[in-house]
């Protein structure tokens, strides 16, 4: 470790002299964007110097200026979703400022131009080797929900189970005790030390400018809990005027399908309230936001508050120099419901269980400096807190736990020619943990990471990368991993992308999965210190392919391979514990079709995945017990079973017209019946068919949308006896000024 560490230092301080002994011959560029249609300016484009990495992006008057470039010939381009890029040449003089100016043009199909996620900097689309789906702002206010995962469970090859979010497979269901999808907020992870799961309440819709989500093994760039995949949440940033939001819900749930299912003759309602203040002033931009969420509940036990805060400030030192500091708080108190009171009562709770609450708080501090040294030279200092503190105000137990992740990470950005980049740097977190459920533990993790990005010809790219992990937790246990990872992504045509790779994965079993030690609803969970780490190859292959200019179709084929699978497993006594499996396999199939018609007015696209999730195993006493364990009371000799809560198959449908300042749409998802669950495996199991209607008067400063979610009220679970919301309806006004 020391040695590769050492490797790294001497690399960053080699490029660090290289940038600083550059000539001084600087000359300016000064330059506009605007929609070739209608001349009007556009806002947020990226402008990049290709070759470099200098660039800026358009402000409220589409006005861009990029200073301190050397003298020399280069090629700009300009980019922003929905609008094709365009290129041009120019000549840098010393001294003087050059102009220029980029006329866009509108595409019907709103591709991403640039991805920041895949490789931990901004990459053209067509580049990045892996799977990637995008989320904006606008899908996430016209869905119109809570929280964030709920508006992710449309986008392909993912759902969610209960607040555990899978990426095509990836994590199952483990009640909060470790995730293998890594959650980043602009680049910088937000998971608890403790249970390593993402705690979605802490993440303000209101404030997420876009949502990138990277699929398969991320851990050769950002190490354990990538295994499955990233979701980078970008935020969004200061505006240039100031502006102030407000945005007002209230929604009511509907009648039980069945009249005996109704257990109150109360209205069950929820409301949320949110207001956000953001401007600049010279070189200081600054933003805060306030939210409150309340509701009654669907079910018994269901009531929650939660209050939420969020501070950034941007602070533009010099052109060269950026300072960031950005913080979360959230707070909150809900009801804890873990299973009903039988298939008569759905919404009620079993009587021991009623009253039993969580009081739960979370905080984050993360700050980032960011630093051009030249046109080839970029680094970036990102340091980060995160606190997560809950405590059970349970009948049979008082748990609590409260954990502190501290972390570091130098990421440097270095353009060797034209055609060659490196992107390299190291990492450090400290976690600490203090829980009556999971002792009183800490752990360190030590990382070095490279990758070279090689453009080999115009149709060819290739990624090479490695991350070099060491983990070590207070009780002596430790684990270390090397992670490689080869992406190529080929352009045979302007129409056409092919793209291909293979990543070795990992992932450090969390304090939870190790060391829990409670009892709960009849359950009895105990520790397993002997956990080893999680390895995983991950291939895929996939083809991006515009089929009109209406029409974009996307295929990808994936295989993953699991050694030492954690996942909980239960007796016959209720006793459950997190163990090993020798071996896991997920692969599958993941389509997607996007269309767009009459100007825009009309979107519709469909995504289908198909997923084979198995234990594959030649050890036959491991099999037989894991079949004997799920309930199967005369197991049959086999070396494969399904993988718990994985569905074999995925579809999600979205369609939207609009007509003048009026928006009206309707999604479907499906989730098939599930093969195999392991709380209560002989209950029976229904697949998912959810459908949400939506419909929106937006005009230049207010909005007002009406949704109706679950518009059948269809009956349904997403894991054992804990029925979803049933039909429910949504009023939102918002309104800037």
């Amino acid at each position: 470790m020391k040695k590769i560490f050492s490797y790294i230092s001497m690399l960053i301080i080699l490029v660090i002299q290289t940038g600083f002994t550059q000539t001084a011959n600087h000359g300016s560029l000064r330059g506009s964007i605007v929609n070739q249609a209608n001349k009007e300016p556009l806002i947020g484009a990226n402008v990049i110097i290709l070759g470099t990495t200098m660039g800026a992006m358009s402000d409220l008057q589409g006005r861009f200026f990029i200073p301190r470039i050397p003298a020399g010939q280069y090629k700009v381009r300009a980019t922003l979703m929905g609008y094709k890029s365009a290129e041009k040449d120019v000549t840098i003089v010393h001294q003087q400022e050059t102009s220029l100016q980029f006329e866009l043009k509108e595409t019907v199909l709103e591709m991403p131009e640039l991805i920041v996620t895949a490789g931990k900097k901004a990459q053209s689309f067509q580049d990045v080797p892996n799977s990637v789906s995008l989320v904006t702002s606008r899908e996430i206010e016209r869905r119109n929900r809570v929280y964030l995962d709920e508006v992710l469970e449309y986008t392909p090859g993912l759902n969610v189970m209960e607040g555990d979010v899978n990426i095509r497979g990836s994590s199952g269901f483990s009640l909060g005790a470790g995730s293998r999808v890594l959650l980043l907020v602009d680049g910088i992870p937000m998971m608890p030390g403790d249970s390593g799961d993402i705690k979605w309440d802490i993440i303000p819709l209101s404030q997420i400018d876009r949502v990138e989500i990277i699929k398969g093994a991320g851990s050769a760039l950002y190490g354990s809990y990538a295994l499955g995949g990233v979701i980078n949440v970008i935020s969004k940033e200061p505006s240039e005027m100031p502006i102030t939001d407000v945005k007002l819900s209230a929604g009511v749930y509907d009648e039980p399908y069945y009249p005996e299912w109704k257990w109150t003759d109360r209205i069950l309602h929820f409301n949320q309230a949110d207001i956000t203040h953001s401007r600049k002033w010279k070189n200081v931009g600054w933003l805060i936001s306030a939210g409150r969420k309340t509701s009654t509940g669907y079910q018994q036990n269901g009531e929650f508050t939660n209050w939420s805060l969020l501070g950034r400030t941007d602070i533009q030192l010099s052109p060269q120099k950026k300072l960031i500091v950005q913080s979360n708080y959230s707070t909150g108190e809900y009801g804890e419901i873990f299973q009903w009171r039988n298939q008569n009562d759905v919404y009620q709770m079993p009587v021991t269980s009623v009253g039993d609450w969580v009081n739960s708080s979370k905080f984050s501090f993360n700050t980032l400096y960011r630093q051009l040294v030249n046109s080839k030279f970029t680094f970036k200092l990102r340091g980060s807190y995160f606190y997560n503190y809950w405590k059970h105000h349970y009948h049979d137990n008082d748990d609590y736990s409260g954990a502190k992740k501290l972390g570091f990470e130098f990421q440097s950005d270095y353009i060797v020619n034209p055609v060659h980049s490196l992107t390299f740097g190291i990492e450090s977190i400290y976690d600490i943990t203090n829980s009556a459920m999971f002792g009183d533990h800490n752990g360190t993790t030590l990382a070095a990471f490279v990758q070279d990005e090689i453009r080999l010809s115009t149709m060819i790219t290739t990624t090479l990368g490695f991350r070099y992990d060491y983990h070590h937790l207070d009780t002596g246990a430790e684990d270390n991993q090397f992670n490689p990872k080869l992406g190529i992504a080929v352009k045979p045509s302007l129409l056409t992308t092919i793209r291909s790779s293979v990543g070795r994965g990992f992932r450090s079993p969390t304090m939870a999965e190790m060391f829990t030690q409670t009892t709960t609803s009849g359950f009895k969970i105990v520790p397993n210190p002997e956990l080893k780490a999680e390895k995983a190859w991950s291939y895929e292959i996939g083809v991006n392919q515009i089929l009109s200019e209406n029409m974009l179709f996307d295929i990808a084929a994936f295989h993953n391979d699991y050694e030492n699978f954690i996942e909980p497993e239960r007796d016959e006594q209720n006793t459950v514990m997190f163990v090993n499996s020798p071996r896991a396999r997920i692969r599958g199939i993941e389509l997607s079709l996007q269309s767009t018609w009459w100007k825009k007015r009309i979107l519709a696209g469909i995504n289908y995945t198909y997923l084979d999730p198995k234990y594959i195993s030649k050890d036959k006493t491991f099999w037989w017990r894991l079949r004997q364990l799920s309930g199967e009371k005369n197991p049959k000799t086999s070396f494969a079973t399904p993988l718990a809560y994985r569905p074999q198959h995925l579809v999600t449908c979205a369609f939207s017209v609009q007509f003048g300042p009026i928006e009206a749409g309707v999604d479907y998802r499906y989730i098939s019946r599930l093969d195999s669950v392991k709380v209560f495996p002989d209950d029976d199991r229904v697949s998912q068919n959810i459908v949400d209607a939506r419909i929106g008067y937006h005009l230049k400063r207010i909005s007002v949308s009406a949704n109706a979610n679950n518009v059948l009220n269809y009956n349904y679970t997403q894991v054992e006896r804990n029925m979803a919301p049933m039909r429910h309806y949504v009023l939102t006004v918002s309104t800037k000024f």
